[in-house]
Formats: structure tokens, C-alpha cells, sequence
């Protein structure tokens, strides 16, 4: 059940009027006697739930929930609920109210089970504040609207689902080729001066991916070919941002079809991944004593990952910092709910590049689960 417990003034309603449309800004005041139980957006008005409302007006602990793809994967959940711990502990320092946090999720990247999860959690009042990592975007545009539509504030965390109504992406920026920190463009620069600085010459890049229908893995592909193929204009590529090659996202099916793709393909000597596959690809070409002259590149973090950088078969990991998206959204959740204030929009996380020169620090900092 959901009930309007106060309706903000007009000034106040069109300044948070931006909520869950596609631009990048943050705006909102101090609303002094709580949250704003109504707000006009983009798509209509969001009414928070009175059993919500209820429980901030009594101070009550507040539970903040992040549904992620997958909790097999060593590096990310850790990470995400060590941000979210992080931020709840400073929002209890501000407002007085504890905030509770867990993370939900398959335990391998499941997007029917996953929608299940969140709309199980929303039904059985579990969520208070909801964040969603929709690693197909259009599949989890309806869970999200049925968690507006029953009164929770919902986000996205690290994927978007931008035509859904959450109130904001805290991520990085997979898809704005002219946005700043494109995933893509920065680890093309990256790979670009590394190229340079040991005079390298890239010839011929195979693009690989978990999924080449997801709007996120096709901008980084475009973004890092686009930033190799101005440095190497003659560099030939196996495969594109729309048809790359697909290996799913589980370790051992990446292997085994890695393993075939790359002696079937002798002449690629750089592989760029999207997401998870290049800490395979890498132990492969270890294995096949091919690193003094293939080299692989991809995103994320997890002990795999910082081993195959450390010995040398991965040039470098961006590691996307899902501590600082997942802490992100808990404060502004926390603001929204407690201090009557709102962020909208893409609120873009920046990539940290890991490679040899500072893998020890991403060690460290995976065994200690610190942000």
C-alpha cells in the first residue's frame, strides 16, 4: 500500500523534477522535517511507500538492498558490499539511523532469477532503498517500474537501464563516446601509450565479450577500437562492437572456447574483453608461451585477475570500482530518504587502471575487502 504523506512545494517538486531522466547533474535541498514522499519526474510522479515512510519518521534502521548479476565472482560482491558498508556507517554518523545492506544476486549470472530475487525482496518489504545491476538493460526495465510504482527508490549500479524509471546510474560510463572517462576510451589511451612506450605495433585486435548484445560491452568496444585505430589506422580487427566474439561469462565455457578461438586465430596478437574473459585469456597465453607477443587487456578485479597481471600475462585490468558505485548510491539513497535531497541522472565512477606498477595495491586491497 502506498500513501502521499506530504507533497513538496512547487519549488521544491520542480527542482526535483530531473529524477530519473538521462542527464548528469545533482540538485535538491535540505527538506528539515524528512523525505520528500513525493516527487514529480520525468515519468511520472513516485509516491514513497507509507511503511517507508513510517520507519523514517520513527527513525527506524532503514534496509538498502543491490541486486548484482553474480556472487560467484571473488572480486566484485565483495567489493560492492564493502562500499555499501562504508557509506552506511558515515550516513549513521549524519542522520542517526542505522542502514542495514545486502547484496542479492544468482550465484551465476541468471537474469530471470535475478528479476525474481528483486521482485521477491520488493513484495516481502525487504527493500527500503533498491539498487539493480541490470546486465541485460532492457530485460529489467519492468522490475525496476514495479519498485517505483510500490513506493521504493530504486537505482542502478554499474549497469543502467536507462529508459526504466530509477532515479539514477551510479557506474561507469560504458555508452558516451563523448562523456568523460568512457570505459573504451580509456583503456585504449591506456593500451595506446603502453604500445608506445615499448614500441609495440598493434596489428590485428580480436574484440571479445560476454555478451555482444549488451549496450555497455558494445560502447566499450567502440570506444577502445575508435582510440586504437586512430594511433594504428591500418590495424585489423577480428569481429565488431555488435558481432564480437561471445563467451558467456562463466570461467570455465570463456576456456574452452578461448582456447579454440586463439589457435584458430594465429595471427591476432591483441585481445580486448569487455568484462571478465581477459584474466582467462591470459593464463591461455601463458600457458601457450605467447605473451612476448600477444598481449590482453579487459575489465575488473578479483584474485585471478591481480595474479595474471602480476605475472605478466595480462597487461592490465580496469578495475571499475564497484566499492565507490556501490557506496555511492547508499549515500544518495540516504540523503533522498533522510535529508530530503536527490541526485539524478548518470553519475559517472571512474575506472582505475591495474598493472604492474600498482597491482600490489589492488592486492592489498582485495584481501582486506577496504575501500
Amino acid at each position: 500500500m502506498r500513501s502521499s504523506l506530504r507533497v513538496l512545494t512547487v519549488a521544491t517538486v520542480a527542482g526535483l523534477a530531473a529524477a530519473a531522466c538521462g542527464g548528469s547533474s545533482t540538485s535538491g535541498g535540505a527538506v528539515p522535517t524528512g523525505a520528500p514522499y513525493s516527487i514529480t519526474t520525468s515519468w511520472g510522479t513516485f509516491t514513497l511507500s507509507s511503511s517507508i515512510a513510517s520507519k523514517i519518521q520513527a527513525k527506524q534502521p532503514l534496509n538498502f538492498v543491490l541486486s548484482f548479476q553474480t556472487l560467484s565472482s571473488v572480486g566484485a560482491p565483495a567489493f560492492i558490499a564493502a562500499g555499501m558498508k562504508t557509506a552506511a556507517a558515515a550516513l549513521q554518523a549524519k542522520y542517526g539511523v542505522t542502514v542495514n545492506t545486502r547484496v542479492i544476486g544468482p550465484a551465476q549470472t541468471d537474469p530471470v532469477t535475478q528479476i525474481s530475487q528483486v521482485q521477491q525482496a520488493v513484495a516481502a518489504g525487504q527493500a527500503d532503498c533498491l539498487a539493480v545491476e541490470p546486465v541485460t538493460p532492457d530485460a529489467f526495465t519492468s522490475v525496476i517500474n514495479s519498485a517505483t510504482t510500490s513506493g521504493v527508490p530504486t537505482y542502478t549500479v554499474n549497469t543502467d537501464s536507462p529508459q526504466s524509471h530509477r532515479f539514477a546510474y551510479y557506474g561507469p560510463n560504458d555508452t558516451d563516446l563523448a562523456g568523460a572517462n568512457q570505459l573504451g576510451i580509456q583503456a585504449g589511451q591506456y593500451v595506446v601509450n603502453w604500445a608506445t612506450t615499448n614500441n609495440i605495433t598493434i596489428h590485428k585486435i580480436a574484440l571479445i565479450t560476454g555478451d555482444t548484445t549488451a549496450p555497455w560491452a558494445q560502447g566499450r568496444m567502440q570506444g577502445f577500437l575508435t582510440t586504437l585505430q586512430a594511433k594504428f589506422p591500418s590495424v585489423q580487427t577480428v569481429g565488431t562492437p555488435t558481432n564480437a566474439f561471445t563467451t558467456g561469462y562463466d570461467d570455465p565455457g570463456i576456456i574452452s572456447k578461448m582456447q579454440a578461438f586463439i589457435t584458430g586465430h594465429p595471427d591476432v596478437d591483441f585481445y580486448f574483453d569487455s568484462d571478465w574473459g581477459a584474466k582467462d585469456i591470459g593464463k591461455i597465453l601463458g600457458q601457450m608461451n605467447l605473451t612476448s607477443t600477444v598481449h590482453t587487456v579487459g575489465y575488473n578485479i578479483d584474485s585471478t585477475y591481480i595474479d595474471q597481471v602480476s605475472a605478466g600475462n595480462v597487461v592490465a585490468t580496469l578495475d571499475q570500482r564497484f566499492d565507490l558505485q556501490a557506496g555511492n548510491w547508499v549515500t544518495a539513497c540516504g540523503d533522498l530518504l533522510l535529508g530530503g535531497k536527490t541526485a539524478t541522472g548518470n553519475q559517472y565512477v571512474p575506472a582505475t587502471v591495474v598493472d604492474q606498477t600498482n597491482v600490489a595495491d589492488a592486492r592489498q586491497r582485495l584481501a582486506s575487502g577496504a575501500v
